[in-house]
């Protein structure tokens, strides 16, 4: 039996989606539905192992982990209003 991978959604917060920062065991169904739709939201789910470094990028504003986050924000509208 595997272990629970716990995972921080570390993007901007998403109205009835995921709030920021927001650790979760198992993903919910409507952040699920946001990947399907845009999968690089998937990258802004990231292990707690790697959380400090994804902060990181977005405090400094480069990085890997910043792009998506700055995606996301662009198209939050729209994410939220499940388009």
């Amino acid at each position: 039996m595997s272990k629970i991978k716990k995972t921080m959604y570390v993007g901007p917060t998403l109205e009835a989606i995921a709030p920021r920062n927001t650790v979760f065991e198992k993903l919910p169904e409507a952040l699920e539905a946001a990947i399907k739709k845009r999968p690089y939201l998937a990258g802004l789910c990231v292990p707690i192992s790697g959380l400090a470094k994804a902060l990181q990028q977005i405090d400094n504003q480069q990085g890997r982990i910043y792009t998506l986050y700055s995606k996301a924000e662009s198209e939050k509208a729209a994410i939220e209003k499940g388009e």
